[in-house]
């Protein structure tokens, strides 16, 4: 919606500001603002020129969580002879294998989508995606 008729009509829910949900803000005061929302904009023209939709908020919806993930690595060095060496690695990457599931809608329009997840965190080696191992040798001398 455009609330304040510059325009643009990606305007965010009047009496908030950007990334306050889940860092200052929480569910009871996103039920809040959006019952001011319903009492003072809903069915009104915008100075957008929009009619302000009645919004409802789903049952079930979620800001997001950080990424979790616990990493282990363990290594046994020998020696060979005086000068050489030669170490064994073993590492694992999200040991506990937490699905960290990140791009939470913010469209309030649509409950369908709001608050849910679109995907898991990328699936780059070692970045907190699915569970992950690794195994290695390095000699040295």
């Amino acid at each position: 919606m455009d609330f304040n008729g510059d325009g643009i009509v990606d305007d965010l829910l009047p009496g908030t500001k950007v990334n306050q949900f889940g860092r200052g803000l929480d569910r009871e005061d996103l039920t809040n603002i959006v019952d001011r929302y319903n009492q003072q904009f809903a069915g009104k023209k915008t100075l957008g020129g929009q009619t302000a939709p009645l919004l409802k908020l789903p049952a079930n919806y979620s800001f997001g969580k950080g990424v979790f993930t616990q990493d282990l690595r363990l290594s046994r060095s020998f020696t060979i002879r005086e000068r050489g060496r030669f170490v064994l690695l073993g590492e694992v990457f999200n040991m506990f294998n937490i699905a960290n599931l990140v791009g939470y809608s913010g469209n309030l329009a649509d409950p369908a989508v709001f608050g849910q997840p679109r995907s898991r965190f990328d699936q780059v080696f070692g970045s907190g995606g699915p569970r992950t191992f690794q195994l290695g040798a390095r000699i040295s001398f």
